[in-house]
Formats: C-alpha cells, structure tokens, sequence
C-alpha cells in the first residue's frame, strides 16, 4: 500500500510540475474583454487552457503589433489575400510551424499542420502538438480571413 501511495505521489508531482510549466496568465472572453471570477477578482486561466490561448494569441498576433516585443507571433496574417498555390500552401504553414516552434512550451518535433480551407479570403488549419513532456495531443483548427479569425479548440 505504501509503494502505490508513493507511486500515485510522483506521478501527482509530474502531473503538476507539467500544469504550472503551461502558465497561468488572465483570462479573456471571445470578445477580449477580461473575465471576472465569482469572488469579483480577475479569472486566470491555467494549465491546457493557458497554453492553448498562448498559442492562439501568437498565431493571431502579427510580428511587430506587440510593443516590445516585435518578433513576437506569426507572419500567416500578412499573406490573407494570397492565391492557392502549392507554395503559398507550403508558406503559410511555414510561418505558423515557425511561430509554434518560437512557444517553450510546445515539441518542436511533434507539430502537425494541414489546410483545411485556402481561398485568397479565408484559410483554416489543422494544428496538431504535445505540450512539453506531455503524451497527449492538442489540436485545434484555427484561421484567419476578411471578416474574422476562425479558432476551434
């Protein structure tokens, strides 16, 4: 009984050491507005729900939008109005690789991205990857066009 205790602690402790390494920072509604806990305090948002609104913050964010920090987010943006084409294609989903490969808290080796819709008015795409020292895959299907930013987690 005491070695499974002792077993269900370390992997307790790894389970937790893997949350905080995914952040916590302030919660934001769809609108980008800030939300309110039920105490009246600010909402933060932790673990997998912080990563993943990490990730969609830098793929919306345009390189040189944030001060002081100009390098910061993805270049797919700047390419909205660009025609089908298989180096358009290949681009685009260079750029974001590049932004997600830019996140600590993302394996490099484990990103996966495919079009799920390019017209030179909307493109959306599948995102797949592990959190550091995770086993479980995030996807979402994110994307950008004249009227919005399409982001399904």
């Amino acid at each position: 009984s005491c070695r499974h205790t002792q077993s269900f602690d370390n992997r307790l402790r790894g389970l937790m050491k893997d949350y905080r390494f995914m952040g916590t920072d302030l919660a934001f509604d769809k609108d980008g507005d800030l939300l309110v806990s039920r105490t009246g305090d600010l909402a933060v948002s932790s673990g997998r729900d912080c990563l993943i609104r990490g990730v969609l913050d830098r793929l919306r964010t345009i390189p040189g939008d944030l001060w002081k920090h100009p390098g910061w987010g993805c270049e797919a943006g700047r390419k909205l109005g660009a025609k089908d084409t298989p180096l358009n294609r290949a681009l685009i989903a260079r750029y974001i690789r590049i932004a997600l490969e830019a996140e600590p808290r993302i394996d490099p080796e484990s990103i996966q991205i495919s079009v799920q819709l390019f017209t030179e008015e909307q493109k959306t795409f599948f995102i797949e990857f592990q959190a550091v020292g995770s086993s479980s895959p995030e996807s979402l299907v994110w994307g950008f066009g004249l009227k919005n930013i399409a982001e399904v987690t």
